[in-house]
């Protein structure tokens, strides 16, 4: 990628994002607190310098764009700072203090510090329910193909044809559920329910770890089960016109027994057998409508280029597999249900894996901090725009919930100090709470620390592989 595309599709566009998704959150802080009577000073984007800005001849509040990008606040009147540590009534009319955060009863404060993240996630309902309804949810029945014999499913005692019914104390709508549990909880026990030939049966599965880079570079530990979804059966879909299997007979729905004498288990083998038999004479038993046929067809000789840019001669026959997979559109009403139930799920993940890094279940060099972000932003958007906005839903549940953390600086850090007060009647002395924010500051300033140092590690790992 040039200079040009490179500035455009990483710095820009995560830059944008990043303004958005702040906007949206301080939104909710000022929306909240300007209708409890609450005066907003300043509204910025970005910290430092103001390089442009406008005063709201009707609220008063100073809108303003500073010079870094990289966040924004919300200061009301009464605050000694833009992260709201502290009152700062020095110099206070009666009535500005009538005015003031700082002087609000402890509902109306909880409120505001409330609303942020409360945006963050309402944001993401809305982006998700509009995602939903332009370009659906792929649905795929949760009935699973077993394709490794060694794998965590079939030493469980899980069977190809199996239906899961739950998994680790979740239900279970479609095959995406059940790898979504799965991938989540690496190494971890799983009860599981499987119907099975008209009877239910009891499982458990314990995930295999397995450290998986994605597409983009990024290492993920993920549970893996040896499964795959009924699109793995061996079952010919599409048979491309003019293609050998066209000419040999093979029609759609056929379900493929064997491959020169091989048995055949799941999709997958077929291309593995076929690929190495190109221009020889190719035996395979199908069963079509209840009959077992016996055709040979001869692979066709393809010259293909591999992933280290070497070319070779493979054999193709031309079929697809077969598909049950389907995409579910959805209406407003429907669209709106489904996307607050994903962001549930996905604030719950999010959850997880912090929690699961905390008790060292999980590496936590997955941490990524804003290179990460910048690096992921610019690759998706060589996806599409439907691939950035589902990241932008992921990424707005993130700050949702990262700011809800128990941590001084951070707004969840202001619900502990307003829970004590609650608790105690009084709030904590100026003293103690200026100690709290010091160590919600160095807390935070070390995870993003270490959150870069982790962005940087993964580049340099890519540019000087070892």
């Amino acid at each position: 990628m040039d200079f040009v595309g490179f500035f455009t599709n990483n710095i820009i566009l995560t830059l944008l994002v990043i303004t958005v998704l702040v906007f949206v959150h301080e939104w909710g802080h000022y929306w909240v607190g300007v209708r409890n009577g609450v005066h907003a000073e300043v509204f910025s984007i970005g910290f430092g310098p103001e390089i442009w800005g406008w005063t709201s001849k009707r609220t008063g509040t100073r809108w303003r764009i500073s010079a870094l990008p990289l966040g924004g606040y919300v200061k009301f009147l009464g605050d000694s700072n833009p992260a709201s540590a502290g009152p700062g009534d020095d110099g206070l009319t009666q009535e500005q203090r009538k005015r003031a955060f700082h002087t609000q009863s402890l509902a109306v404060r909880a409120a505001v510090v409330v609303a942020g993240p409360a945006a963050n996630l309402i944001f993401a309902v809305i982006l998700m329910a509009g995602l939903l309804m332009t370009f659906g949810q792929p649905y795929t029945p949760p009935r699973i193909v077993v394709i490794e014999l060694e794998g965590a499913a079939a030493q469980a005692g899980m069977r190809t044809g199996d239906t899961v019914v739950s998994i680790g104390g979740q239900s279970v709508d479609s095959f995406e559920d059940i790898l979504s549990v799965a991938q989540l909880n690496p190494g971890i026990a799983l009860p599981v329910t499987v119907s099975r030939d008209g009877h239910t049966a009891s499982l458990t599965v314990t995930p295999v770890p397995h450290d998986y880079k994605d597409r983009f570079g990024n290492v993920h530990r993920l549970g893996e089960l040896g499964v795959a979804s009924i699109n793995a059966l061996p079952v010919v879909g599409r048979v491309l016109p003019g293609s050998v299997a066209e000419s040999a007979g093979l029609l759609a729905g056929d379900r493929i027994l064997e491959v020169q004498g091989v048995p055949i288990d799941h999709f997958g083998q077929i291309p593995r057998i076929v690929r190495v038999r190109a221009n020889q004479p190719t035996t395979m038993k199908i069963e079509r409508n209840g009959q077992t046929v016996q055709i040979v067809a001869t692979p066709a000789a393809e010259e293909v280029r591999g992933p280290d840019g070497q070319t070779r001669i493979e054999g193709r026959l031309g079929f697809t597999s077969g598909s049950a997979s389907v995409v579910r559109t959805m209406g407003p009403v429907d669209a709106v249900v489904e996307g607050t139930a994903q962001v549930w799920r996905i604030t719950g993940t999010i959850y997880t894996v912090i929690r699961q890094i905390v008790l060292g279940l999980r590496p936590a060099n997955e941490i990524g901090g804003p290179i990460a972000i910048a690096k992921t932003t610019g690759e998706v958007s060589q996806i599409g725009w439907s691939a950035v906005l589902y990241f932008v839903v992921g990424l707005s549940v993130t700050l949702g919930v990262f700011n809800l953390l128990p941590i001084p600086m951070l707004d969840g850090g202001h619900l502990l100090f307003y829970a004590i007060e609650w608790i105690r009647g009084r709030p904590l002395s100026a003293r103690a709470q200026d100690i709290g924010f010091r160590i919600g500051l160095a807390a935070v300033g070390s995870l993003m620390v270490f959150a870069t140092f982790n962005d940087v590690s993964r580049l340099i790992g890519r540019i000087l592989p070892l």
